[in-house]
């Protein structure tokens, strides 16, 4: 998907259910994006998940990442929507998985 001259970007989507994991391990309802750019020579590849979603808790991927950066996957409540933004570098970053 393109982005705005600003970098913004946004698409309207249904949540979905969760999913069997690894080991059979049921995982929290979640979007995976993967961002291509000028720039990468690899795709970069992360997930979206939902605010206020009770299984976040069990979600053995979103367990693997250190407490303090799992924010960087959790989709914002705004007024009517959800907000969430890609951070390439800095303290911020968002986290990538390897596939």
């Amino acid at each position: 998907m393109p982005t705005d001259d600003t970098g913004g970007f946004g698409f309207t989507t249904v949540k979905p259910g969760g999913m069997i994991g690894p080991h059979g391990m049921p995982q929290a309802p979640l979007l995976l994006v993967a961002v291509f750019m000028r720039g990468l020579l690899i795709h970069l590849v992360t997930r979206i998940y939902f605010p206020d979603e009770p299984a976040n808790a069990d979600d053995p991927v979103l367990q693997l990442v250190p407490a303090a950066r799992r924010a960087t996957l959790i989709a914002s409540k705004m007024a009517d929507a959800l907000q969430w933004n890609v951070i390439l570098q800095g303290d911020k970053e968002t986290v990538f998985f390897e596939y």
